[in-house]
């Protein structure tokens, strides 16, 4: 028997089957050693749904830092367009001097006449942005108000209204009915019933920004304005 085995191993395939049978020895000898640790590896129901659970909770996790970041860019865009919105002075010149003569422009460019334009206030809002505000009053038409109106809503940069007050103006009206020349109270009479007056005022306002880097490219980043001097 043993001489038939050497016989055997001393042939190439004899040595063959002794080389896998040495190799299948080992492996058993492996998988006894490690099976159980690698069986213990493998993934189980409860596994599985833990690892499901937690893929859902760091999808949620994405989720929400998906939505913060895209309100965090939308509030950055709606900041940026308030600062390119607003007053800047280098470009507008100083609002204390230049938004006044805006609105007495505006206001002889419609032929009307203010009773009084008061000055340019200022209130700081945060260390970046200021409200500009100026007061106005007037007697004219319905019409010319609302032509008012429209005219400075069109001005650059864009202007708004904190307050506006409209009350009917009997004065010129009494005025005429106490008139003795009858031609000119007819024709007074006429042109009531045509144009209606008001008393018209309000307080004019603009967002103005004055911190660093306004718009760059197209204004200056240095601070044009002293915001120790802006009234508090």
């Amino acid at each position: 028997m043993n001489s038939q085995l050497k016989k055997l191993l001393s042939t190439p395939k004899g040595q063959l089957v002794a080389a896998l049978s040495a190799l299948g020895l080992v492996w058993l000898i492996l998988l006894i050693v490690f099976g159980s640790e690698f069986i213990g590896n493998l993934p189980s129901t409860d596994n599985l749904d833990d690892a499901r659970r937690e893929l859902k909770k760091q999808q949620r996790l994405l989720e929400k830092a998906k939505e913060d970041e895209r309100q965090y860019l939308d509030l950055r865009a709606k900041y940026n367009e308030k600062i390119r919105s607003a007053w800047h002075e280098a470009k507008y010149g100083m609002v204390e001097t230049r938004l006044r003569q805006m609105i007495s422009e505006t206001a002889t460019g419609l032929e009307l006449k203010p009773n009084s334009l008061g000055t340019v206030r200022t209130n700081r809002i945060n260390e970046d942005f200021f409200f500009a505000e100026i007061d106005i009053a007037m007697n004219a038409t319905y019409e010319e108000v609302v032509k008012f109106i429209d005219a400075v809503a069109q001005c650059q940069p864009k202007l708004s209204w904190r307050r506006l007050d409209l009350r009917p103006d009997f004065r010129r009206r009494n005025m005429r009915a106490n008139n003795t020349n009858l031609a000119a109270a007819r024709a007074a009479a006429v042109q009531d019933q045509n144009a209606v007056n008001v008393m018209f005022s309000g307080v004019i306002r603009v967002i103005g920004y004055d911190g660093a880097n306004p718009n760059p490219g197209t204004l200056s980043s240095k601070n044009s304005r002293n915001k120790g001097g802006i009234k508090k």
